[in-house]
């Protein structure tokens, strides 16, 4: 029976128990797409990832959901490039820091991998600035969806619709305890996603639990396989980007923005996603979004 190296990692936190899970299979390049997606079905974390090749610092690799495969994944990649100089596929040195080019079927990305002194690795994946258009939500649709209220709505902001590797509906909610209190109903956002074709919604809030962080979200995204999200790096691009957007934070000049997102909170698996970029006015250049990864599983997957 055929085997492969396979690990566990939970990505945007420092910790087990936090974070997002993604699995690792290496070697799988061999492994046909049927049998891949389902391996991720199998492995039933909201990304697995099939190391394709490694050839210096180009790595290929593929993305899949236990619904589908992604064209890019953040968390995905935090657990990779972490997996990856653990089981010496990258040789990155303690102390340095090195590029590395990711390559999918469907894209290609910059990756800055910080291996620290101490052991840990630092991942950030450069992005595109996500571009927006209006979107609309009734009192209706928040309260059969959310079992929210009107009242839970940030009415100074709008609602906004933003599409890349992955689109989302970005809803801005008043408090904290409008976020920490939503009780999605699963089966109806699926079929509202479907719908108005989106694959997640984000509802979040300025107020946070930590009071370094600067913002506090939930993600739900059935259609793509997972409930409720714990972190996820190219939401979270998208979230940091309607920010500056809308001027809600105070940019220093000449120096890098940092947006700290805790996420995952309320299913238990508090998660800290790291946005770095440029401002100009408020048009977001250079993102770099990311954090670290936390090794839970490490075996042998048999096929």
């Amino acid at each position: 029976m055929p085997s492969y190296l396979f690990d566990l990692y939970s990505a945007f936190s420092g910790a087990a128990f936090g974070g997002s899970h993604a699995g690792i299979i290496y070697d799988g390049e061999a492994l046909p797409t049927e049998k891949m997606q389902q391996i991720a079905r199998e492995v039933r974390a909201p990304a697995t990832c099939f190391v394709m090749k490694v050839d210096g610092r180009d790595v290929h690799v593929r993305f899949f959901s236990t619904a589908q495969e992604y064209p890019m994944c953040g968390h995905g990649t935090l657990a990779l490039m972490t997996g990856l100089i653990s089981r010496g596929y990258l040789d990155i040195p303690q102390g340095a820091t090195e590029n590395v080019h990711l390559h999918t079927p469907a894209n290609s990305a910059l990756v800055k991998v910080a291996h620290q002194n101490e052991g840990r690795v630092e991942v950030m994946l450069n992005l595109e600035p996500a571009e927006f258009e209006a979107a609309s939500i009734d009192a209706d649709q928040l309260r059969t969806l959310f079992g929210g209220s009107p009242d839970d709505l940030e009415s100074s902001l709008p609602v906004e619709f933003t599409a890349s590797d992955f689109s989302h509906l970005v809803i801005p909610l008043a408090t904290l305890a409008s976020v920490q209190s939503l009780a999605p109903d699963f089966d109806r956002l699926n079929d509202y996603c479907e719908k108005v074709d989106i694959d997640t919604v984000i509802l979040f809030c300025q107020q946070t639990v930590e009071p370094k962080n600067t913002v506090h979200c939930r993600e739900f995204a059935p259609r793509v396989g997972t409930p409720e999200v714990p972190a996820a790096g190219t939401t979270n691009r998208a979230l940091a980007c309607y920010l500056a957007r809308h001027g809600l934070f105070n940019a220093q000049a000449d120096a890098p923005c940092i947006v700290r997102a805790e996420q995952g909170y309320e299913i238990d698996r508090p998660s800290l996603v790291t946005i770095r970029m440029a401002l100009d006015g408020n048009v977001p250049t250079d993102i770099w979004v990311g954090g670290l990864a936390t090794h839970v599983v490490r075996g042998q997957f048999f096929v």
